[in-house]
């Protein structure tokens, strides 16, 4: 067995490679520098991290999110591996601390967000480790083309100069041929040799439902309770109310959003992978760290802002290789919908100065303060202090996590204390009705013994498992109780964490990027026209127009997909916009209902609902009917 799968075997306890993985291994182990391109799933990160054991020396590893490299550090010292990062430093003292950590402490990988480069101290103090590769993870972040650009990656190049013979890898799962060769320029790579597996899963079989009633759908959809499912949701309240009803239909389900405390993600990630819910109904947020292989069935129920996000969600699905699901459920309105949440938000330049101004205010950070420190932040509290929107507040805090300026983790944290201030008779009395808020009740008084004599602060996600109700229906049933005179509680919480990158230079930390705010605006706006035109266009194979959109060009068609091209399709001889105007006459339809009256498939009807509403034939309202102009 050569020195390879030794590795590979004693670390990762696996036999053979995947696909191009020793072919990238053994040209990096050579000096050259290397871009990889392989789609979610396909083991990136072992491609530089095997080649880090195997060299007498450090490799530093450049990622853009702090809770990123937490997790992969975490990762590789659990195996064995010894590594580190930079951590979000206050002062001058204690970043020579890590430096001289990084020096004597035996590691084999660092890593590093790419802010820290444009320092000249730390490039300085960078010289003197034993540096023998450098990894470039989330490449595509260099391209003003790629779905998440951020600029900082700009001064990766600085370490070519500080390292002019050390080989570079650069490591992505979304790139298009555009993103490609920025990607190549941008990290000043010298005659890189490209390794690209094609993003082709061949397994995944993508399908796009078009329907009136998508729970009911979903209902038709979970046909083996017993599989293992991943349905994504665009809010955290739907996920909460979606996961109530698979209960009450019999599923074993649980949700998982930004929203939940650290703990109760961790414990709800361990009982879907050990299959006790084998339903997760998530936000975005579920994706790091999800490395299940035996997903069935990837759902979403509203489109994502764009291919990328798409892909590398549905990409979660059929990791074992088995044929897997990936469906999208749409409905006319999404259309409308999906504009109105991603672009009526969209900030201007002078709302970005004034936020940027209100934001510093309430942190006080001070001119020339900020950088290394941590703040934390409730979304909600600070919107009503300026009359600002969420929405548009959350997209300024992206584009300055965007740029580099702070990183914005949506880490809920919540403090609730509960005393009974009823005599203990009283609460025995008022725990034996039949509600939630007795039930809570009962909880309190079984779990906390001191809660009669003195504040206790409880674990709002045990009373969650056990009341089947939401973390909102239990403040109010904890506030009712309050009225009742039964309890006194008081609950404090921050939804959102900010680590600051640079000081605050205001003009200077703006003018850079508020130029480019109308070009990144007008690109979001594109990404959301092919999502749409991936939902709503039934012709082109869906695997094709997946694999168009990162520059791989297909002759034949999957046979898997939903399209019309690779299904045997009914027809429909009649002309259903005059039979659906003639019906609307009348009064106003759901799409139900107009299939139902001219008894053709929902699918058929959605289309030509989709069509007439963008020829401006038919309106919808706010009951979901649709009424002729």
């Amino acid at each position: 067995m050569d020195k390879l799968h030794e590795a590979l075997n004693l670390y990762w306890n696996s036999k053979s490679f995947r696909p191009l993985q020793k072919e990238v291994i053994s040209n990096y182990l050579m000096a050259k520098d290397t871009v990889v391109l392989m789609p979610t799933g396909g083991g990136k990160s072992i491609c530089y991290q095997l080649p880090a054991l195997l060299s007498d020396g450090l490799t530093l590893v450049i990622s853009p999110l702090i809770s990123l490299m937490q997790d992969q550090v975490d990762q590789l010292n659990q195996r064995g591996i010894k590594s580190m990062f930079f951590e979000s430093n206050r002062g001058e003292n204690d970043i020579d601390r890590q430096f001289e950590n990084a020096r004597n402490g035996g590691f084999k990988l660092i890593y590093s967000s790419p802010e820290r480069l444009v320092n000249r101290s730390f490039l300085e103090q960078l010289k003197n480790l034993n540096i023998v590769g450098i990894a470039v993870d989330e490449a595509h972040c260099v391209s003003e083309w790629g779905h998440d650009f951020r600029p900082s990656f700009m001064a990766i190049k600085n370490l070519r100069e500080v390292f002019p013979k050390v080989a570079f890898m650069a490591l992505t799962a979304t790139a298009t041929p555009e993103v490609l060769e920025d990607i190549k320029g941008g990290l000043g790579l010298e005659h890189p040799q490209v390794f690209r597996n094609s993003f082709e899963r061949s397994n995944i079989h993508y399908r796009v439902g078009h329907v009136e009633d998508k729970m009911g759908e979903i209902k038709k959809i979970l046909s083996d309770p017993k599989e293992s499912v991943i349905i994504y949701c665009r809010s955290r309240s739907k996920t909460e109310l979606m996961s109530q009803q698979l209960k009450r239909w019999g599923y074993k389900a649980s949700y998982y959003h930004g929203g939940l405390e650290g703990s109760l993600k961790k414990q709800r990630l361990v009982d879907w992978k050990a299959e006790t819910t084998p339903i997760m109904v998530a936000t975005s947020a579920f994706g790091m760290g999800i490395d299940k292989s035996n997903v069935r069935k990837v759902i979403h129920l509203m489109m994502p802002e764009s291919m990328e996000a798409y892909y590398q969600e549905t990409g979660r699905a059929g990791r074992d290789g088995i044929d897997s699901t990936a469906i999208l459920l749409v409905h006319p309105s999404d259309k409308t919908r999906l504009n109105h949440q991603f672009l009526s938000h969209l900030p201007n330049s002078s709302f970005i100065k004034r936020f940027f101004e209100k934001l510093t205010t309430t942190l006080n950070i001070a001119y020339g303060e900020g950088a290394g420190e941590e703040f934390k932040v409730n979304l909600k509290d600070f919107c009503d202090r300026y009359n600002f929107h969420p929405k548009k507040t959350l997209e300024c805090l992206k584009i300055l996590d965007r740029e580099g300026v702070l990183e914005l983790q949506q880490a809920y944290e919540t403090q609730t204390y509960v005393k009974i201030v009823s005599s203990a008779s009283v609460a025995s009395q008022r725990a034996e009705n039949v509600d939630d808020a007795a039930r809570i009740l009962q909880f309190l008084m079984r779990n906390y013994q001191e809660v009669f004599r003195k504040e206790k602060k409880i674990n709002l996600g045990q009373i969650v498992d056990l009341v089947g109700i939401s973390f909102e229906e239990i403040l109010k049933k904890l506030e009712g109780l309050k009225k009742e005179n039964i309890v006194d509680f008081q609950h404090y919480n921050t939804d959102l964490k900010l680590y600051w990158k640079v000081p605050r230079e205001d003009q200077y930390t703006l003018n850079p990027f508020l130029k480019r705010i109308k070009a990144h605006h007008q690109q979001k706006a594109d990404k959301i026209g092919f999502m749409i035109d991936y939902a709503f266009d039934n012709s082109e194979c869906k695997r094709n127009k997946i694999l168009r959109y990162f520059g791989e060009k297909k002759s034949d068609l999957c046979k898997q997909c939903s399209a019309r091209s690779c299904r045997k399709e009914e027809t429909v001889d009649l002309d259903l916009p005059s039979e659906i105007k003639i019906l609307l006459q009348r009064d106003p339809l759901n799409a139900y209902q107009i299939g139902i009256q001219i008894g053709v498939s929902n699918e058929f009807i959605v289309i030509a609902l989709q069509e007439m509403i963008e020829e401006n034939i038919i309106g919808l309202n706010e009951l979901n009917q649709f009424y002729l102009k």
